[in-house]
């Protein structure tokens, strides 16, 4: 195959377990309650892309699958995950290249963080807004991070096969 070709076959196979991911999340984890919390698995998606493709294209994953987010799930404002998901994959790219070696730890350690920054962005807008329940939303937030980090088994061996079976110098 040419590069871009290549290139564009990579990006389309992460956009495929991407799409599996969204099924997954709305066919199965929505219908899943403990304590009446559901795991919330798409602001691990960006987190465990960047931290294998590293901060150029990483970010740009992640704008591309917050716009998809924001025209599908209702956030504290419009734009709430086109704004958060670059910022996190950022953090994690960074994380990914410099600080943790791409592997289990690393996707634990970036997984926990966008889950933690998601739960934190809804409760600094709610404090903007004059809202109260800041602690009701803290142990949300905490609670959902803890039901939805397993899910992280799974989401990283995909990417990952995907990442290692579409390696390429570009």
């Amino acid at each position: 195959m040419l590069p871009k070709s290549y290139l564009v076959f990579k990006w389309l196979v992460y956009a495929s377990a991407t799409l599996l991911f969204f099924a997954l999340q709305s066919l199965v984890l929505n219908h899943i309650r403990v304590l009446g919390l559901t795991p919330f698995l798409y602001p691990l998606l960006p987190a465990i892309v960047a931290m294998y493709e590293g901060r150029r294209r990483g970010p740009v994953f992640a704008l591309a699958l917050g716009v998809v987010c924001d025209a599908m799930l209702h956030g504290p404002f419009q734009g709430f995950f086109t704004i958060l998901f670059p910022a996190v994959a950022l953090f994690a790219a960074v994380m990914g290249e410099n600080f943790l070696s791409p592997g289990f730890f690393c996707c634990l350690f970036v997984s926990a963080a966008a889950l933690l920054a998601t739960g934190g962005m809804r409760i600094l807008v709610q404090i903007l807004s004059g809202g109260g329940y800041l602690a009701l939303m803290a142990r949300i937030t905490v609670g959902e991070t803890l039901l939805t980090l397993p899910a992280m088994l799974v989401v990283m061996p995909l990417y990952r096969t995907i990442h290692r079976r579409c390696a390429s110098d570009y």
